[in-house]
């Protein structure tokens, strides 16, 4: 029955097309709404299951429900159809396979009122099939491209307007009579029939509002969907992105949208690409791109500057350059970290037996004020495949209770042993637990990061199986809470995309990964046979940070067998309070400073430079960490690097401003000209692209002129022919 017994508010319109698996939950998640006051016309799109039953069955017990039949026309005019039979005051649109949350037509119809407002936003989630599992959304409501203040107008938020949502019609609500004033409908393709509709409509809007909530649910795994069928070649999506821009063109604003359309029309077309996951409808995409789409779309002929996601302007300056079926041979390639399958640690099967007996690995954990970590962090070592460890903890004079927590554990298993010292920072600490470490091979574990139940049996064992000095290996990266570090542009710093396969000796693998721009120094990722380092006289530098390049320097330079593994066995926690992402600005550059001397010493201490190879890898190495070193240094003003030097002793103040100041200039300068380069580059490439397309387009039109004149000049003669033919026989 018709709840609350007054008008219908809102209508909800369900196109459907052999949906028995999942219409009863979407239409239970309709008609179990807090708002009641709301119609369901499902249009059944010539469905050959039992849908259509199915829906007569709800709709005899609760006539909300509305059933309507056409033929099999696509969910654009299915959608139409509903339309124009609907009564609501607004509209809202569901797939048959998706649901809403049981809020959602209330709050959304409540704030439209409040707002007098013609279309209301809101998020949605995404709602795995298969695993059963929810996961966000974002770009269904793109919180910061959104006016603060509602309602607003298209007018209001022009360069972002087709930028803030998906064209998911699902997590919108439009007033009845706007959408009718403004004649708008969805376009009746196979796919990609909302965005004509939801864009216009937005583009047309006076009075736009949104509730920031995931009423929407989206569902994926679905083969059976539209969306989930990708074989087939699809060009629907550039005739809804160009309908659209004729559209505004023909409502006079497309000038004032132009770049949101330009940006929103690149992301969709990308999108396209990706989804073409056959050879030939890929490369038949990427041809239409090149030589037609992306001009029409007006996505040519712009900057860098133009465009909101610098990765979409490269990827279409890449395919702008780039044989179709060559981006065809990159996107399937091996050559990538995505691509490229790390090893499974699950498939793994030892190479050596390990017999039972003596300290194979001694884990060397240095503690300070990490309370809230500590327990995961020992608990991933003793719940651990390999048993006959030592873990040799350093409590680094913490001032939380980390001590407790570390004599606990250590009450509770014998492997564990403490040691207390005066703070003297990490380098300190993890030379104080190498002294005591007694284990055949090291590895150091920060204690604020755990690592995988077999990660030592599987370093223990290659690492035995091969003879190795040094086993390099990889870590994943996760966020500690919600806040982003400064390392949020690179969570997968601790992998690497080359080749290092096979065992070499350290300068090797160091001239390899400096080729690559890959060394990755960290200590936490290295298992070290004990001895090595105790042959070599190799420890940490006490009183610096980032300890762990000429750490790995000295070990590279000496050890004879090394090898990498590509597999993920350690976590690495990225928190805003800790060693490595808490410095910055001067601080970080000087430290980087004292690094460089450091290693400077060590060079020459071992006369590196009678090893070229090796010794040209380290200068390169070494530009690159100046480099680094002035990046934070441009953070401060003039006054802040004077401050900071006339801090420093006479000797180090002067040693650093004339490095600072001489890798500050080159850098800036070399920046300039990077960037006038490009810019100059890239500019002289889109021009040529927008050239070409635009007398490809010439062309074309001329052909047609003359095709049309050639007709009309056929269609003259063939009537004079006939008018003469007819005088004739008049005469006659």
């Amino acid at each position: 029955m018709m709840k609350d017994n007054c008008v219908v508010k809102v209508s909800v319109i369900i196109p459907v097309y052999n949906a028995e698996r999942h219409i009863r939950q979407c239409l239970n998640s309709i008609l179990n709404q807090t708002l009641g006051s709301i119609e369901v016309i499902c249009v059944d799109d010539g469905s050959s299951d039992s849908s259509v039953e199915i829906i007569k069955e709800f709709a005899a017990g609760d006539n909300r429900v509305k059933l309507i039949t056409q033929s099999n026309s696509y969910a654009g005019a299915a959608r139409n159809n509903g339309m124009k039979n609907a009564v609501g005051e607004y509209l809202a649109f569901l797939d048959a396979d998706d649901f809403f949350e049981p809020d959602m037509l209330l709050e959304m119809y409540e704030k439209c009122v409040e707002d007098n407002a013609e279309i209301c936003l809101c998020s949605g989630r995404i709602y795995n099939e298969q695993s059963g599992e929810f996961s966000d959304a974002p770009h269904y409501l793109n919180t910061k491209h959104l006016c603060e203040k509602t309602p607003f107008s298209a007018h209001d938020a022009a360069e972002k307007i087709f930028n803030m949502v998906a064209p998911a019609p699902w997590t919108k609500m439009f007033k009845k009579d706007f959408i009718e004033r403004e004649g708008i409908e969805f376009q009746t393709t196979k796919k990609a029939n909302d965005v004509f509709f939801v864009y216009s409509a937005l583009a047309a809007a006076n009075a736009i509002t949104y509730v920031n909530k995931p009423f929407a649910n989206y569902r994926t795994g679905n083969g059976e969907s539209l969306q989930g069928a990708t074989g087939a070649l699809s060009l629907d999506f550039y005739t809804a992105l160009f309908a659209l821009k004729k559209e505004l063109q023909k409502r006079g604003t497309f000038a004032d949208f132009e770049r949101s359309f330009a940006n929103r029309a690149l992301a969709t077309c990308l999108y396209a690409l990706d989804r073409s996951d056959v050879k030939e409808n890929f490369q038949t995409v990427a041809d239409k791109l090149k030589g037609s789409y992306f001009y029409n779309l007006s996505i040519l002929g712009h900057s860098r500057g133009y465009f909101y996601l610098k990765k979409d302007y490269d990827r279409l300056m890449h395919i702008m350059q780039t044989p179709s079926e060559q981006l065809w041979e990159e996107r399937n390639s091996g050559d990538t970290v995505e691509k490229r399958e790390k090893l499974n640690i699950d498939e793994w099967h030892s190479p050596i037996e390990i017999g039972q007996g003596g300290t194979k690995v001694s884990v060397i954990v240095p503690v300070y004020n990490t309370q809230e970590y500590l327990a995961q962090c020992l608990d991933s070592v003793i719940g651990g495949t390999l048993e006959d460890i030592e873990i040799i903890c350093v409590d680094d004079g913490s001032t939380d209770g980390s001590r407790e927590i570390l004599n606990e554990y250590a009450s509770r298993d014998g492997r564990i042993k403490v040691l207390a010292k005066e703070n003297g920072g990490l380098s300190s600490a993890r030379n104080a637990g190498l002294a005591e470490a007694a284990g055949e091979y090291v590895l150091f574990l920060d204690s604020d990061d755990y690592i995988e139940p077999r990660a030592l049996e599987y370093l223990y064992a290659e690492a035995k199986s091969d003879n190795l000095d040094q086993l390099f290996f990889c870590a994943k990266s996760f966020y500690d809470d919600n806040e982003k570090s400064s390392e949020e542009a690179a969570p997968d710093y601790y992998s690497r995309k080359a080749d290092y396969s096979g065992v070499m000796s350290g300068q090797e693998f160091f001239i390899k990964m400096s080729e690559n721009a890959e060394f990755r120094p960290s200590a936490c990722l290295q298992l070290i046979r004990r001895g090595f380092l105790a042959d070599n006289g190799i420890s940490f530098i006490n009183g610096i940070v980032y300890e762990d390049n000429p750490f790995t320097i000295q070990c590279l330079f000496a050890a004879e067998r090394v090898r990498y593994a590509d597999i993920d066995l350690y976590n690495r926690r990225l928190r805003k309070n800790s060693i490595m992402t808490s410095a910055s600005g001067l601080k970080s550059s000087y430290d980087y400073f004292v690094v460089l001397k450091n290693i400077e010493r060590i060079a020459a201490e071992n006369h590196y430079s009678k090893f070229p190879e090796f010794y040209s890898a380290l200068l390169v190495q070494l530009k690159r960490t100046c480099f680094l070193s002035s990046n934070f240094a441009s953070q401060a003003d003039e006054t802040e690097i004077n401050d900071f030097i006339t801090s420093l002793d006479e000797q180090t103040g002067i040693d650093y401003y004339f490095f600072i100041k001489i890798a500050m200039e080159h850098r800036a300068l070399i920046k300039t000209l990077r960037r006038t380069v490009k810019d100059l580059k890239e500019k002289n490439l889109m021009d040529g692209f927008k050239r070409d397309c635009s007398e490809k387009e010439r062309r074309g039109r001329e052909r047609e002129r003359l095709e049309k004149e050639k007709k009309q000049a056929e269609y003259e003669k063939t009537t004079r022919g006939k008018i003469s033919r007819i005088i004739k026989t008049i005469k006659a």
